[in-house]
């Protein structure tokens, strides 16, 4: 009975009204039930002995939060370090792993809550599937900022987790910013969310999605909320003029993301924070700018591992040796990581707490989907990259010294760590032991991140190979017809990559047969036309998008089979917007390009006669 009476009591300290509801109740404005919203992300009162600016007010405005208006439903784990916050059994609010033991949310979703009560889940997309069992922590602390509820400055606060967050396809944290002066301004963010889609709407079961340009706070101080409303700590994104799309209720605490330049990962700059009403014209959404508490998270924030933002195992050493990690670099598996939004070197299976992981990775890669099966050893020139135990690209032999594979699926990373296996089928096989090789020279091609051209580059290998059976070469183009553009020539992709948005990768060698697009048909897709540039080239079904190349093809062979019956390598798997998706077509390095540049920097080999 004293138990049952202790809950009751407690239950109602946290439902107390304080001295500021008090007041704010007397202005006419009242708190909302916690499950609409917390607080209600309503607009910030003044202080008390502020004047007031005019009588040009309407009655009857309902300061609704709010919520994920004129945006989508996001891919399958798009956005793996979203997380759901959970009291009482109920979703209230919204957060995003920043390590493997810190959740970073908004302030009004912990204060006057009892921590010990909230539940985060990590890895959702559908929150209304019931056969789904996310990963769950309990909160352990809260750690709000100094916080005002008379004008929700500050909002902004951190959660402890029970037990650290393995890392995993579904679940990777979201960057923080580097740069503590950036403003972003014009910039266009991308905000997500369980929150209502409507006014007075229902919040929704699957994960949103809306991007919004950021506002000065200039501009948005001249909208229809009061100057002093907008402070220094806060944010502004979205369509004052139009009111569109918005942030909404269930939001709350939820990211405000975009997309760095230098490497294509994601980085956090805002928290979801409050706004009058829903998409409302005048009124766009407001956030807790996270550059302005930097310091304050990284020093509240000591105990936990991040992940680095580049790949190398070194930073594992460097950033976490100081935090006491357990894990060391002798229990590394195969593992999986998914890249951004081109295909990226990557693994197979759960990464360990904070072992080589990486923030930001947004899950939009493309995969061979579609596709088929391949006969054993059809593609005698395909060889696997293994980067220290992980198998993360594919590429092609194209002599007896070298393989030729994208770029991307080597910048960053050391080569004296890379090795490459020949004559596989099933890769999976424990039985199977492979020719492999170790590399002793990368050359890249100038391949730029941001632009994603000239996504091509070549390994020498340690000793040259004996050709068999299994183990053959891939022809190149002849060096007299570099123009070619093969428009509408099917053509042959093959890789071990995942078969399906969600999927594993194969263990089999996978092929697909793929039409080529000239390069003005795929600008006329949903790529932004200056994406697709004369060193690329497209290949797929834009329209019904039911075959492409996927994770794990990166590097991979786009060939065709010429007139004499021979296969020629005319595309390298480089880089697409998600999988398989209708509008995006994979985009292939364009070989022919590059003819010059690939018989300069290998003429130390042997290449075969192919006619």
């Amino acid at each position: 009975m004293c138990k049952w009476l202790t809950v009751v009591v407690l239950v109602a300290l946290s439902f107390t009204i304080t001295e500021s509801e008090q007041t704010r109740d007397g202005r006419g404005i009242y708190t909302k039930n916690f499950f609409g919203g917390v607080w209600g992300n309503r607009p910030p009162l003044m202080e008390l002995n502020h004047p007031k600016a005019s009588c040009s007010c309407k009655c009857g405005e309902r300061n609704e939060v709010s919520r994920i208006v004129g945006g989508y439903e996001t891919n399958i784990d798009e956005f793996p370090w979203m997380a759901k916050l959970i009291y009482f059994k109920r979703f209230y609010c919204g957060g995003m792993l920043i390590n493997d033991r810190y959740v970073l949310t908004a302030a009004h979703c912990v204060k006057g809550f009892m921590w010990f009560m909230i539940k985060i889940t990590f890895g959702e997309h559908n929150r209304c599937n019931s056969t789904s069992r996310p990963e769950t922590r309990f909160v352990i602390r809260a750690i709000p900022n100094k916080f005002s509820l008379t004008n929700f400055d500050n909002d902004i606060a951190l959660l402890r987790l029970n037990e650290r967050v393995a890392m995993s396809g579904a679940i990777k944290p979201i960057c923080l910013p580097k740069d503590n002066y950036s403003l972003y301004v014009g910039v266009k963010a991308v905000a997500s969310g369980w929150g209502t889609l409507t006014e007075e709407g229902k919040v929704s079961c699957t994960l949103q999605e809306v991007e919004v340009p950021v506002l000065s706070n200039e501009e948005c101080r001249k909208t229809k909320y009061t100057a002093s409303m907008i402070t220094d700590n806060m944010m502004c994104a979205g369509y004052p003029k139009t009111g569109q799309k918005d942030s909404c209720q269930g939001d709350s605490g939820g990211p405000l993301i975009v997309e760095r330049k230098h490497d294509k990962r994601y980085e956090l700059i805002g928290v979801v924070s409050w706004g009058n009403g829903c998409a409302r014209p005048g009124y766009p959404g407001v956030y807790t700018r996270v550059t302005n508490y930097l310091a304050w998270i990284r020093e509240n924030t000591r105990d936990a591992c991040y992940c680095s933002d580049n790949m190398w195992y070194l930073i594992y050493f460097i950033v976490c040796a100081s935090v006491g990690a357990r894990d060391t670099f002798s229990q590394f598996q195969d593992v999986p990581t998914y890249p951004e939004k081109y295909y990226h070197a990557s693994s197979d299976v759960q990464l360990p707490p904070c072992r080589d992981c990486s923030c930001g990775e947004r899950n939009e890669e493309p995969r061979v989907v579609g596709g088929t099966g391949s006969n054993m050893n059809a593609f005698p020139w395909i060889a696997r990259l293994i980067y220290h135990k992980a198998f993360g690209c594919g590429a092609s032999l194209i002599n007896d010294r070298y393989v030729i594979t994208a770029a991307h699926c080597t910048k960053g990373f050391m080569w004296f760590l890379f090795r490459v296996t020949f004559g596989e089928h099933d890769r999976c096989a424990s039985h199977n032991r492979p020719v492999t090789r170790h590399v002793v020279k990368m050359i890249a091609h100038n391949f730029t991140l941001t632009e994603l051209t000239n996504d091509i580059a070549l390994l020498l290998l340690s000793a040259p190979l004996d050709y068999s059976f299994t183990i053959r070469p891939v022809c190149l183009p002849k060096y007299t017809v570099p123009e070619n553009l093969y428009t509408g020539v099917t053509t042959t992709v093959a890789g071990w990559g995942a078969v399906a948005e969600t999927g594993k990768w194969s263990c089999l060698l996978m092929e697909a047969q793929l039409p080529v697009l000239s390069n003005e048909e795929c600008q006329n897709t949903n790529y932004n036309k200056s994406k697709i540039r004369d060193v690329m080239m497209c290949a797929g079904f834009p329209e019904t998008a039911h075959k492409d190349a996927c994770t794990g093809d990166s590097g991979g062979p786009l060939i065709m089979e010429n007139d004499e019956h021979a296969y020629e390598l005319i595309g390298i798997v480089s880089f697409g917007y998600g999988c398989a998706r209708k509008g995006y077509p994979g985009v292939y390095a364009r070989v022919t390009k590059y003819l010059e540049w690939i018989h300069d920097n290998t003429d130390d080999a042997c290449y075969c006669e192919y006619y």
